[in-house]
């Protein structure tokens, strides 16, 4: 799905040195300084969204009776996943804080699913209208989630992602996890208050703030609740993308910021044990800390400034950031995988546990990926039986039976005949065959993730 570019606002930078380089002091000092007080308010800023998997189960940290682990993101561009310049790649894919969460799951072995109803520009006003009215099966357009003095949304999605309000609740009320990222949006005006010199004004402005951001987040989760009274829900604190130094130029609110963000936290921190005394889990995620120091290294504020535009979203590193934040809230670690051997194109998980491979290492042909009989037979604790008259391998496993034969590009599912793109070969005297075909003829969710040249082979 793609998305228009919509542009809110650039900042010229008409200041260079001798040989036209951007003098980054005077640029902070006369351009980005006061900039910074319109910077959140880029966080509308316009992006391009993968088609995401269907979500739907019921539990937290494992999943629900059907064995999948269902999750619901909800929120603004973060939990969208947005990062600068996406909007200007022809075919960008989403890899924020939502995906890596989703990672997290395979890797402890579940078949796992995703939804992401991040909205770019929503605000917690806006997420309780979407949930309340999710609540009673209506769909929501951009008008219905505006907040109060929001004028319009510039994310042309809201109506193809949210207008089925049945779909809605259903993919809620069947979440074993829901994660929230939301309240960047209404904290703007606290930085453009600072930016403007208004300090007494903006602190009295921001201990009210908080207080409605509080209120409507208790509101969106007693919503959620009663939606799916079981589900595990973790909501992110808030960074700020503010650098303390622009080269030796020292930023005069950045202790304020910190501290407001401090005061965020707090306040999730009291919704949270407030939950629990009920008896409801839901948990914070700490992703601000991590931000503290790393304001630069984590976002593209610079860079977007550079290009005379405006973004805090966060790169690569910040959303890498914020998965681990949200996976240690869920399960308390952030697996990877292990270093690989030279010569070793991927890693493959098998039910929660990385395969080592032997001496025959996994082959990539075609971009299939492809194990030595034994291997995966062993990796699937399948029964292996080879048939020299017939030169074919059956697999057996729970009641059912994959027959292939090498160059074959037709393998027996249970008697009947299913084409494959990827048929078995010899090489050096050992058969390989396919592992995605075989695996998900055997049972298997087979899911190849690219980001991390890792497949997860679990059922």
């Amino acid at each position: 799905m793609s998305m228009q570019i919509v542009s809110l606002h650039s900042l010229s930078c008409p200041y260079s040195d001798r040989e036209g380089v951007i003098s980054l002091r005077k640029l902070w000092r006369d351009r980005l300084h006061p900039a910074f007080a319109a910077v959140l308010a880029a966080l509308m800023a316009a992006s391009m969204m993968q088609a995401l998997p269907k979500a739907a189960g019921a539990a937290g940290e494992t999943a629900g009776e059907d064995g999948v682990y269902r999750i619901a993101a909800l929120g603004d561009s973060l939990a969208a996943g947005y990062e600068y310049g996406m909007e200007k790649q022809a075919n960008p894919v989403a890899y924020g804080f939502v995906e890596r969460v989703w990672e997290q799951a395979l890797f402890r072995g579940f078949k796992a699913e995703y939804v992401n109803y991040g909205i770019i520009g929503l605000r917690t006003e806006g997420l309780e209208k979407l949930l309340a009215r999710a609540e009673r099966g209506e769909g929501s357009g951009p008008e219905d989630l505006l907040a109060e003095g929001q004028e319009a949304f510039v994310d042309p999605r809201i109506s193809s992602l949210v207008g089925d309000g049945a779909a809605v609740r259903r993919n809620i009320e069947s979440a074993d996890l829901i994660l929230i990222q939301v309240g960047g949006n209404d904290l703007a005006a606290y930085i453009q208050m600072l930016g403007s010199g208004q300090t007494d004004e903006a602190d009295a402005w921001l201990e009210g703030m908080l207080d409605r951001i509080l209120a409507s987040l208790e509101t969106s989760i007693r919503t959620i609740h009663r939606i799916n009274p079981d589900a595990l829900v973790v909501i992110g604190d808030q960074y700020s993308p503010v650098p303390k130094n622009i080269m030796d130029q020292q930023v005069p609110y950045y202790e304020k910021l910190q501290d407001a963000v401090k005061q965020t936290t707090g306040k999730l921190e009291e919704l949270s044990a407030r939950f629990a005394a009920e008896g409801r889990d839901v948990r914070v995620a700490y992703s601000a800390s991590r931000f503290v120091g790393r304001e630069l290294t984590y976002t593209k504020v610079l860079a977007a400034y550079l290009n005379k535009e405006t973004d805090i979203h966060p790169n690569q590193n910040g959303y890498d950031a914020m998965g681990r934040a949200f996976a240690e809230a869920v399960w308390g670690d952030y697996r990877e995988p292990s270093p690989r051997e030279e010569g070793v194109p991927i890693t493959i998980f098998v039910n929660g546990k990385e395969l080592k491979p032997g001496n025959e290492k996994p082959l990539v042909r075609n971009n299939f990926t492809f194990l030595v009989l034994r291997d995966i037979a062993a990796a699937l604790k399948a029964d292996l039986a080879w048939d020299n008259k017939t030169k074919s391998a059956t697999f057996t496993l729970s009641g059912r039976k994959v027959v292939l034969t090498p160059g074959s590009a037709v393998m027996m599912v249970n008697g009947e005949p299913r084409t494959i793109p990827a048929p078995p070969f010899t090489e050096g005297g050992r058969t390989y065959v396919p592992l995605g075909a075989l695996s998900d003829a055997l049972g298997f969710d087979v899911v190849y993730r690219n980001t991390l040249k890792t497949a997860f082979i679990n059922g």
